[in-house]
């Protein structure tokens, strides 16, 4: 019983360590210069489960944040995912999606967001997320869940390696694929346009 118990215990401790086999780095620049990075998670996932998580940051002066998103899916449907933005130290926006029963989805805001402590409801079936464009190309795909929005945004092809998807606030982030992998992303940031770029041959184990 006590080889069981202690076996138990070593389990439980290697477990976070092999749970992340790669990390996949970007750079976010902004007129050619570098402000900060985007962290790409590569899990050890099952047939079954599926977990994402990006991790950005960047700094301009007078103004500084972090972001993060995570998602678990069950059997191809999203099961939780949580955003969170931080801006010079201090928590600007989350928001959590879980799943209630079947295409069913509470999400929570908080934060100063326009939907600060509202909690609204989906009724409908979440496969494919914003973060998971950075996993996969996005073939065939028609609509993406915005985690941080907490609404379905639809996806535009715009030739063989670009697709555009339109955010609930009116504004277009385009993803680039190289032999289904995400190159860059072309998007927005306090009114700045970024781009964020792959770094090829740096793979990191975690």
């Amino acid at each position: 019983m006590k080889y069981l118990a202690l076996l138990i215990i070593a389990a439980g401790l290697l477990l976070p360590l092999i749970s992340v086999s790669q990390t996949v780095m970007y750079d976010v620049m902004v007129a050619g210069r570098v402000i900060g990075s985007v962290k790409v998670l590569l899990y050890e996932n099952t047939s079954k489960t599926i977990k994402h998580r990006i991790e950005a940051q960047f700094s301009i002066p007078f103004y500084s944040g972090s972001f993060s998103s995570e998602n678990d899916f069950l059997e191809g449907n999203l099961q939780s995912s949580v955003t969170e933005h931080f801006v010079n130290g201090k928590q600007k926006e989350s928001t959590r999606t879980s799943n209630r029963h079947p295409q069913l989805y509470h999400v929570s805001f908080s934060g100063k967001a326009t939907d600060y402590g509202k909690l609204k409801e989906l009724n409908q079936t979440i496969n494919h997320t914003m973060t998971g464009l950075y996993y996969q190309e996005p073939s065939n795909v028609g609509m993406v869940y915005s985690e941080r929005y907490g609404q379905m945004c639809p996806v535009k092809k715009l030739d063989e390696s670009r697709y555009g998807v339109v955010l609930p606030n009116g504004k277009q982030s385009i993803y680039a694929y190289r032999q289904g992998l995400c190159t860059e992303v072309q998007s927005e940031l306090a009114g700045m346009k970024l781009r964020i770029v792959r770094r090829w041959n740096q793979l990191a184990v975690k």
